[in-house]
């Protein structure tokens, strides 16, 4: 889409209303086949899994999987999810959608499934992009509005029956946009792939979960509820307003400090795999280690997983900016940013790459930090 084509996208429809795009991807070209994602839902760590159905009966198994013709019954899908992690072909379709921050984005997930199958009708609390690639599938999409929750089988959330506003057959390349709240259901006409590009959305419950261990694991907030003016009352049990108002004030100092930022770089920055605010870093490689490595001929490579954001961070009368990569900080002025995000964009940087920029302490000093933060791995 063009900038003129993506601002008219966020102003009609981008959590407002479904729509189908056609051709979205010219001459698409699978970036996996079913063989493959199999593969990958055969690996530990991967989050996958396969739901079937036979005459009604709906089941949900969770990988990695050793048989699969012992869990592929019936109508089956295998879905896999954070593919974009490991199949690079798979990434790229993210800069499609590249009007979006790149930290909103979740991962893409991959799916194949069989003739006639799919998950059921169901509501996603998020944004959604699916492409069509191999095969054909119908998708059914509803209004928002109440439905009632089924649980078919343990761990699989349905709706009931849903009236659809939009009711089309995709074929390769084809795109449908769906957001937050709108009941949708997606039935394979043929064996088919698709690709579910998601978008985080935590609630307030799971930001202030979050919060609360990170505020845990620093040690953070230890400010006590005080009160030097207590009132006398005519009853024990009575909490004025002003006592309320001191809690909420609490609670504002945590979010207007400067501890908020840092946890919203780190929340939004963490691979799938860290679970907590520890964030230990990779290997360490000093400055003078990473200029003998590429001078020895050893390339840095680019990791798949690479999360970041940045974040503009005043400083009285000046300013610097704080990237944040795989939950790990790196500080830089305004020039040096320049160099931090042309490397960034580089898939291999090699002894070619150092000789091409002049502060080569500054760059030797840079790419330690890279690859300590683990946004690029040595080959």
């Amino acid at each position: 889409m063009t900038l003129k084509h993506k601002k008219a996208f966020i102003e009609e429809h981008w959590q407002k209303k479904p729509v189908v795009i056609r051709n979205a991807f010219l001459n698409f070209q699978d970036p996996i086949d079913e063989n493959e994602l199999a593969g990958l839902s055969q690996e530990e760590g991967i989050d996958s899994r396969i739901i079937s159905e036979i005459s009604g009966d709906w089941s949900l198994h969770h990988g990695p999987f050793e048989d699969f013709n012992e869990v592929c019954q019936g109508a089956w899908t295998l879905l896999v999810q954070g593919v974009d992690n490991y199949i690079e072909a798979a990434k790229s379709l993210l800069d499609a959608f590249d009007f979006v921050p790149s930290w909103r984005v979740d991962d893409v997930m991959v799916s194949f499934s069989n003739e006639g199958a799919g998950v059921g009708p169901h509501l996603d609390q998020y944004d959604v992009f699916i492409v069509q690639g191999k095969g054909s599938r119908r998708w059914q999409v509803g209004s928002r509005g109440d439905y009632t929750e089924t649980f078919p089988c343990c761990g699989l959330r349905q709706i009931s029956n849903f009236e659809p506003i939009i009711d089309e057959v995709l074929e390769p390349g084809d795109l449908i946009y769906i957001p937050p709240g709108f009941p949708h259901n997606g039935i394979a006409l043929e064996p088919c792939l698709n690709y579910s590009i998601g978008f985080r959305a935590p609630t307030q419950q799971e930001l202030l979960g979050r919060f609360a261990d990170f505020a845990d694991e620093k040690g953070l907030f230890t400010s006590r509820y005080c009160d030097p003016d207590l009132l006398p009352r005519e009853s024990r049990e009575i909490m004025y307003q002003t006592e309320i108002q001191k809690f909420k004030q609490l609670f504002i100092q945590m979010i207007d400090s400067p501890h908020f930022a840092q946890f919203i770089g780190q929340c939004f920055t963490a691979l799938p795999t860290q679970n907590d605010y520890s964030f230990e870093l990779n290997e360490q490689y000093s400055p003078n280690q990473i200029e003998k490595m590429l001078d020895n001929g050893m390339l840095l490579e680019r990791s798949l997983s690479l999360r970041k954001l940045l974040l503009k961070n005043e400083i009285d009368d000046d300013f610097q900016w704080d990237m944040w990569i795989n939950g790990h900080l790196i500080q830089v002025s305004d020039e040096q940013l320049v160099l931090l995000q042309k490397l960034l964009e580089c898939d291999v940087i090699d002894k070619n790459t150092k000789i091409n920029y002049e502060n080569s302490l500054f760059f030797n000093q840079l790419m330690s930090k890279l690859v300590i933060t683990g946004a690029f791995f040595p080959v």
